[in-house]
């Protein structure tokens, strides 16, 4: 692969980094606090305020921002921006190690995205499995 293409692959995926690391921030977000995934605005938790779309560029808007919600001044947490940093710089390293073998970058994102959500969602997954068991006993017994 020639050095211009490489550059602007290393490029696409640092951004999609980003875009992916900040969908799993509001994911992470909307999933604990039972709100719906898909919605047509952001808005700050503290607050309520609808976020335009330069607050919601992942961290540089939390580092333009310092820290705080443009409308109320609350504290942004920083897990949030370390979150999105962290997809920022593994999309293009694993890139940059696995371009050669594309099957292989796609099984480490599957598995980043997989064990991210996993660990994030614990509770919920497994007071899904407890209600389900509950449920399921509940059938059993009402069949016999």
């Amino acid at each position: 692969m020639t050095a211009y293409p490489f550059c602007v692959l290393l490029i696409g995926s640092f951004l999609i980094g980003s875009v992916i690391g900040a969908y799993f921030c509001t994911a992470d977000y909307r999933i604990n606090t039972d709100k719906a995934l898909i919605t047509a605005k952001c808005i700050c938790p503290e607050c309520g305020h609808t976020l335009l779309l330069t607050d919601q560029i992942p961290v540089i808007s939390w580092l333009l921002l310092n820290g705080k919600c443009r409308y109320c001044g609350n504290p942004i947490s920083v897990r949030y921006p370390l979150t999105e940093g962290s997809f920022m710089l593994f999309y293009p390293v694993c890139f940059a190690i696995f371009h050669n073998t594309p099957w292989l970058y796609l099984l480490l994102w599957y598995v980043f995205v997989t064990a991210g959500l996993i660990l994030k969602c614990h509770g919920h997954i497994r007071s899904l499995i407890t209600v389900s068991y509950t449920h399921l006993r509940a059938h059993e017994t009402a069949a016999n």
